[in-house]
């Protein structure tokens, strides 16, 4: 299992001691946010690309936006056409900074539900135009599940169903099991879109909103997900906060132990909990050599 993380911004000034943090990590890939890669000439990006090469991290997905004026699914055919064409762009830039995935997404908040009946149908028009860009430049599309509050793609089994008709190797699904979760069961939706999944973002949450925890610090049934993530053979992209700020080695520990099932545990009464440190709150994991670790060592 090979974990990646999704970070807001890249910076020139802070790469090479970023890449090597990772590195040293285990961090294998890396997702970044869109606004580094505009704000950025084309000789920065491919000069990214190279650090990222020589440092053996793939630089693994870029998120696209999305809402408002970036809507694949606005009513307004002028602000949808200017959303698809701020997104050729981003595959440009997403080309130059050698990254395989644009993570996008299939509509924005519902404002009514007669935009909800046509949503899809705006969205195909998207896409039918997006899509052959993104085959020529060699950049798979990963639509993303979306939480309840949005127009359309908050059911991935509906979502997956979509996309499976355009048969292109290039347009996936980016399964977001925190979104999953708030929408509805995580647990069943992945074991049936499970195939059409080309990325994941990995993220736990109290079932309320989109809180972007770690894996094991919410209600995620982690449990019944990882025999199905522990199957992919690309990298797992973990778009979490690093719970009070702790280290990337830490971070990537905790992850590791959830999704290998090395946490600790307890049952009480029939119910299983996982076991946090009371010194420091974080999670307890068993180490390789069976010792127990939390965050009192970082």
């Amino acid at each position: 299992m090979e974990i990646g993380v999704a970070v807001g911004r890249i910076e020139s000034g802070t790469l090479e001691d970023d890449l090597k943090a990772w590195k040293s990590a285990g961090i294998v890939a890396i997702e970044c946010d869109y606004p580094p890669l505009v704000e950025n000439p084309v000789r920065v990006l491919e000069r990214w690309a190279q650090m990222f090469n020589d440092a053996g991290i793939r630089f693994w997905s870029v998120h696209a936006p999305f809402g408002g004026q970036n809507n694949l699914a606005h009513p307004e055919e002028k602000v949808r056409r200017r959303a698809v064409e701020f997104h050729k762009f981003i595959l440009e830039r997403t080309k130059a900074v050698g990254a395989n995935y644009l993570i996008i997404h299939p509509s924005g908040a519902a404002r009514s539900e007669g935009e909800k009946a046509k949503a899809w149908d705006w969205f195909r028009e998207s896409l039918d135009e997006l899509l052959p860009c993104a085959e020529d430049l060699g950049i798979v599309l990963a639509v993303e599940n979306m939480l309840p509050e949005a127009t359309i793609g908050s059911d991935p089994a509906e979502l997956s169903g979509f996309l499976d008709a355009y048969f292109s190797p290039y347009l996936r699904l980016c399964f977001d099991t925190g979104h999953a979760h708030i929408a509805g069961n995580a647990y069943l939706w992945l074991e049936s879109v499970a195939p059409s999944v080309g990325t994941y973002h990995i993220a736990d949450n109290d079932k309320s909103r989109d809180l972007h925890l770690p894996p094991g610090y919410g209600t995620v049934p982690w449990d019944l997900l990882t025999p199905i993530l522990k199957q992919v053979d690309f990298p797992l992209i973990i778009e979490a906060h690093r719970w009070q700020n702790s280290s990337w080695q830490q971070f990537c520990r905790e992850v590791e132990a959830v999704l290998e099932g090395r946490v600790v545990t307890v049952e009480v009464n029939g119910r299983k909990g996982i076991v946090r440190c009371f010194r420091c709150g974080r999670l307890m994991v068993q180490a390789s050599d069976g010792s127990i670790l939390c965050g009192c060592e970082d």
